[in-house]
């Protein structure tokens, strides 16, 4: 990788990492769509580097939030995710990789729905929604995640009209893309996706997800929530219909 490339890929480090600890979810998303976007790297690629930080990052901040952890919610996803990912990850694997037409436009979609998600301030349920729910939802999610890493869009929706506590809905947010890119990460080891090249990108990465976080973790507070989405709401529209309404 060429040393301007590089960069420009560990700006996109800094950018889906800062989104990612103020929001909760789109990590893995905002960075497919920006490599995609640039074509800085390829999908494939992208997501199995997605897949290794995004496991760190989530770990990392993991280490004060368990504490907020519903379980029962946790395992309700994961139900259903696990199953889905893996087939989504066999569709990236020996179909999609060459679709690089089709992947952007998917992608292209995937970021406009996250980004009206991210805006969206639905009326919070007067009770926690029934287990199935939380599967099935797990199921949509899934496939997405065995796609490019990124799980987050419509079960960050459906947590957030839980009636429970920012802390919790964010904990299990955490919980949920820790787990589903573990799995990922052991697919991809099977599928032989980790090349030197990589794994050395995500070396770089790694350390530049990881001060990104710990420098604006400190002052989540503090961080006018409102405004933050709104621009990365803007953000993501511009991008998705770019990634949309480019050439293949």
């Amino acid at each position: 990788m060429e040393a301007w490339s590089l960069i420009q890929f560990l700006l996109m480090v800094v950018i889906a990492t800062t989104v990612q600890t103020i929001t909760g979810f789109a990590l893995g998303l905002i960075l497919v769509a920006l490599t995609a976007a640039f074509g800085v790297i390829s999908v494939v690629d992208c997501a199995a580097i997605v897949s290794l930080i995004s496991l760190m990052n989530t770990g990392f901040l993991l280490r004060r939030a368990y504490r907020e952890l519903d379980f029962r919610l946790v395992l309700a996803i994961m139900i259903g995710l696990l199953p889905m990912l893996g087939a989504g990850f066999f569709w990236l694997d020996q179909v999609g990789r060459d679709q690089v037409a089709l992947l952007k436009l998917i992608i292209g979609v995937m970021v406009l729905l996250a980004g009206v998600t991210l805006m969206l301030r639905p009326s919070i349920y007067p009770a926690v929604s029934p287990l199935p729910l939380f599967t099935g939802v797990g199921l949509l999610g899934g496939f997405f995640g065995g796609l490019f890493s990124a799980a987050g869009a419509p079960i960050a929706y459906l947590m957030y009209r839980q009636p429970l506590s920012i802390p919790v809905i964010r904990a299990c947010l955490l919980a949920v893309f820790f787990l589903s890119t573990f799995a990922r990460a052991i697919l991809g080891g099977f599928a032989g996706h980790y090349s030197a090249d990589v794994l050395l990108k995500t070396v770089l990465a790694a350390p530049v997800m990881l001060v990104t976080t710990l420098l604006i973790e400190p002052h989540l507070s503090s961080i006018p929530d409102q405004a933050v989405r709104r621009l990365v709401f803007l953000s993501l529209m511009i991008l998705g219909a770019y990634l949309i309404l480019s050439p293949g």
